[in-house]
Order: C-alpha cells, then sequence, then structure tokens
C-alpha cells in the first residue's frame, strides 16, 4: 500500500503537478546540465512509485481516477493547442532549403527505422516502438506521447525506457552536429555557404509573441476541447467501422487540429504563445503520471537495446542527408539546422541557427520544426502498422 492512497485526489494530483512544474522549472534553470525536463520529470515520479509513496499506474490490482482522468483527457486536449501554430503554408512559403534539407532528414528517419528495427528486436512490440521513436525524431515530445496513445503502448516498459534514452542520445547527437564543420573531408559534400542567410531576417510586428492573457487562455481551452471532442466522437466512430484497436481519435484529433490551423491562422495567431504553453504543461502532466508506470529496473534491462535502436537511425538520418546535400545544394548549416530541428525540435533548431551565425535560417527552423509536430504522428503510426 502507497503513502499516497488511491482515494488522495487532490494530494496524488498535487505531487504529480509537483513533479512537472520541478521538471520545466529545471530545464529553464539548466539545474542538470543538458537533461531534459521531461526525464527529471519521469524519473521522479518512476522514484516515488518505487518507493510506494504514490500508487503505481501500471498496476491492475488498483484504480487510481486521477491516472484515470490524465490519460483520458489530458493528451486529447493538449494536441490541439501544440499545433495552433502549424502553418503549412508559411512553411512552405519561408522554409525554403531548409524546407528540403529538413524532408530529406525525415525520410532519413524513416529508412534508418526500417533498418534498425532489421537488426535490433526489442519484443514483440518492436514494430510499434520503431513508429514510437521515428515520431518523435521527426516531430517531438508531443508526437511521443500522441502515437504511444494512438498505439496504446504508453504503459509499456519500452515506452518509459525510451524517454531516458531519447534525452542521452539526441544530447550526443547534437555535440556531433556541432563537430561537422571541423571534419574537413565532409566539406565535399555540401554547397558553399550561403553569405545572405547570415542577414538577420526582419521581424513583422504581427510575429511578435502575444502575452497569455486570462481571454486568450479561455478561448484556447474552448476551441481545444472542442476539437478534442469532435475528434473523440470521429476516432470512436471510425474504430467501430473498421473494427480496429487503435486509438483513431489521437489521429484524427491531430488532423483536425491541422485543418483548423491552416484555416484560420490570422485568427489563431493570437492565441499560439498562450495555447503551446498550455499544451506543453498538459504534456508534462501526462508523462508524470507515466513516470508512475515505469519500472527503473526495466529502463536498465533494456535500455542498451533501445540506445542502439536510436543510434542507427540518427546516423543513417545523418548520413543520408550528407549524402544528398550536393544534389540539392545545401550547404553545412543547413544540414545541421534542419537535422536539430529534426532530432530536437525548433526549441533547439533556432538557437543553433543564431549560434552559427544563420540569422535568416532561425524563423525557417522554427517553422521546419512545428512542421514536424503536423507530420510526426501520421509518419510514426504508418510505420508502426508497416513494422507490426
Amino acid at each position: 500500500m502507497s503513502l499516497i492512497a488511491p482515494g488522495d485526489h487532490l494530494v496524488l494530483f498535487s505531487l504529480i503537478t509537483g513533479a512537472a512544474a520541478l521538471g520545466m522549472w529545471s530545464e529553464h534553470k539548466k539545474w542538470f546540465g543538458k537533461v531534459s525536463g521531461i526525464l527529471v520529470t519521469v524519473l521522479l515520479m518512476s522514484l516515488l512509485s518505487m518507493l510506494n509513496v504514490v500508487p503505481p499506474a501500471s498496476s491492475t490490482r488498483v484504480h487510481v481516477p486521477v491516472y484515470d482522468l490524465i490519460f483520458k483527457y489530458f493528451v486529447p486536449i493538449s494536441i490541439p493547442m501544440m499545433l495552433m501554430g502549424s502553418n503549412i503554408m508559411r512553411t512552405i512559403r519561408e522554409g525554403g532549403k531548409l524546407l528540403i534539407a529538413y524532408i530529406i532528414g525525415a525520410i532519413g528517419v524513416v529508412l534508418g527505422s526500417f533498418l534498425a528495427f532489421s537488426l535490433i528486436h526489442l519484443g514483440p512490440d518492436s514494430g510499434k516502438m520503431a513508429g514510437v521513436i521515428a515520431s518523435t525524431l521527426i516531430g517531438g515530445s508531443m508526437n511521443f506521447v500522441a502515437t504511444g496513445e494512438a498505439l496504446q503502448i504508453t504503459t509499456h516498459p519500452l515506452f518509459s525506457a525510451t524517454i531516458a534514452v531519447d534525452n542521452f542520445a539526441a544530447s550526443l547527437f547534437i555535440l556531433l552536429l556541432f563537430m561537422l564543420p571541423g571534419i574537413k573531408f565532409l566539406a565535399r559534400f555540401f554547397a558553399k555557404p550561403k553569405a545572405e542567410n547570415k542577414i538577420e531576417a526582419v521581424v513583422q510586428e504581427h510575429e511578435k509573441s502575444q502575452p497569455i492573457t486570462m481571454e486568450r487562455m479561455g478561448l484556447t481551452l474552448v476551441i481545444a476541447v472542442a476539437i478534442a471532442a469532435s475528434g473523440a466522437w470521429l476516432g470512436d466512430w471510425l474504430q467501430s467501422v473498421f473494427h480496429t484497436q487503435m486509438d483513431l481519435s489521437i489521429l484524427i484529433i491531430t488532423l483536425i487540429s491541422v485543418l483548423v490551423a491552416n484555416l484560420f491562422p490570422k485568427r489563431l495567431k493570437p492565441l499560439e504563445d498562450t495555447a503551446f504553453s498550455v499544451g506543453l504543461w498538459m504534456m508534462y502532466i501526462f508523462l508524470a503520471a507515466i513516470g508512475a508506470a515505469t519500472n527503473m529496473a526495466d529502463i536498465l534491462h533494456i535500455g542498451p537495446a533501445i540506445l542502439g535502436f536510436y543510434l542507427i537511425i540518427l546516423f543513417f538520418h545523418l548520413i543520408f542527408l550528407i549524402a544528398l546535400a550536393k544534389i540539392f545544394k545545401l550547404d553545412i548549416y543547413e544540414v545541421m539546422i534542419s537535422s536539430a530541428a529534426n532530432v530536437m525540435g525548433p526549441s533547439v533548431a533556432a538557437p543553433m541557427a543564431a549560434s552559427l551565425g544563420q540569422k535568416k535560417l532561425i524563423t525557417p527552423g522554427i517553422l521546419v520544426g512545428i512542421l514536424g509536430y503536423v507530420i510526426g504522428t501520421f509518419i510514426g503510426v504508418s510505420i508502426a502498422l508497416a513494422l507490426s
């Protein structure tokens, strides 16, 4: 029996929100270096579960209403929020060479996933995990969670172990990207760096960040819940029509979110910052609950195999991208920034562009990273279906 009983709803929820807040705060303050806030949150809740402070989320003998609430509602509502800024037309219009590089890199991730699947066996759910890993490398944490939910694998030990490995593998990969300019023999594969990319792009007035207000938060929640409700209803209906066990509601919610974001980009623009912040918080809460289902012994046991799986995908992705760079006239900076957008998302691609002096690639880096949020889940689920 845990210290906090399954019926102590508010006490348990306060611990979960506390773990999520600590993770976000630790990443912002860099308390643990390059360790992601998501990993801090998951490991903290896993430790509390192992010490019997909180009830385990993976137990079939104990019913915990707080976990049920989080697992059922938080992901479907957070997806529309995090995709509210996914303006595909703007990405196509302003992405330029970086968009081409990003697409090549995403293809490299897909092919690398099939290669890793053929070389490393992760058990009966190896195909599903290939899809989950590909979704996060093309998109981000949102796609990782959404794909796991769609494939109904979020409480599997492989899923929790992947969270720990993802942070480590991605950090190693980013260090490798920064080493590329110093590897002389690779210069033959790249086009000459473009001088115009060093010129800072002009930020329009309507592109500046919008402050979070009560009105925007209320409107954001109304839109997100309406999309989630519509997607859940349509997804359940399609599941009954096609007689499938896969959770189609997550894919339908993602599709509706993208359609709404692209049909009303100007109206949703003032809500983007608010929506993304609240959606990210909800994702942290969900991952904290996943942490309570995590067994550290399982992570240590299967972690090396997942790390190998990751490294095969990442190295194939980079080799594939470098091999095609010359054909598409991509310079080394476009390759580095697009690869960072693939693996770590817009939050890393933008500062990388700035640190490399490629000021004109900062906005395209953000845009192609957001594109990954749009396509990551669909690609991940497709890979899982192909390999399962």
